[in-house]
């Protein structure tokens, strides 16, 4: 907001534009990480609940994992963008300062970075939420009350990852067509539009949340009720 009330970075400097870039990167990267852990444990949830029975199995099929991936986009990051050898040739009059070094002087560093913390993670949550789909489906009519018991929770993860598909896809599918071509004009696309889409998701998420509770549509649209009583005489 600041850069482009300014139409300059603010506070330019390498330090800031390096930080800035990191938390950038790393809180996207951390929030996609997630929501598709999430995606993937609802299966464990719903059709393996042994799997979490126990404080043993919580700890590493619940707990352990959700660790790992908030470090994970933490730590590639610091040490791709803040650590790496290369030298970042930041441009204060652009967002974001442009791109970190690693992007543009590191090919294979770049295309493992794609492929694994954005392809991987959007396929995976597109995925798990899509079989989740059918396995309900499939399944819901041997065990009812179970189905019913998982609804609203479902209800409301699929809601979230169809929000996250939706808004990482266009900077997915253009970002795998500039790692095999190269081409500047998509890159500037990727860079001045795309990641901005990214913005809507935490934007929507508390709408999201809020329209899958329980019974909370029907109270916001529901009419109030009006009483007449005569006045005493």
């Amino acid at each position: 907001m600041a850069y482009y009330q300014h139409g300059t970075v603010t506070l330019a400097s390498d330090k800031f534009c390096s930080w800035w870039t990191w938390w950038e990167y790393a809180i996207n990267g951390l929030l996609l990480f997630v929501m598709a852990w999430g995606s993937i444990e609802r299966h464990l949830l719903i059709f393996n609940r042994t799997m979490m029975d126990t404080k043993r199995k919580r700890f590493f099929f619940h707990v352990l994992p959700m660790i790992l991936i908030c470090l994970y986009p933490l730590i590639f990051y610091f040490i791709t963008v803040i650590l790496n050898t290369c030298k970042n040739q930041w441009n204060y009059n652009a967002v974001f300062c442009e791109l970190p070094c690693y992007l543009t002087d590191q090919q294979v560093l770049a295309t493992y970075d794609f492929i694994a913390n954005v392809v991987f993670p959007v396929s995976a949550i597109a995925i798990a939420n899509i079989s989740l789909i059918f396995r309900i489906v499939r399944h819901k009519r041997r065990h009812q009350i179970a189905w019913r018991r998982q609804y609203k929770l479902t209800r409301q993860l699929v809601s979230i990852a169809v929000i996250y598909t939706v808004f990482w896809f266009p900077l997915t599918f253009n970002g795998l067509i500039i790692t095999f071509t190269s081409s500047a004009i998509l890159q500037s696309i990727q860079v001045d539009y795309f990641f901005f889409l990214l913005h809507m998701v935490p934007s929507l998420l508390p709408f999201i949340s809020l329209a899958c509770l329980s019974n909370f549509m029907k109270t916001i649209l529901k009419k109030p009720r009006t009483t007449i009583v005569p006045l005493a005489q």
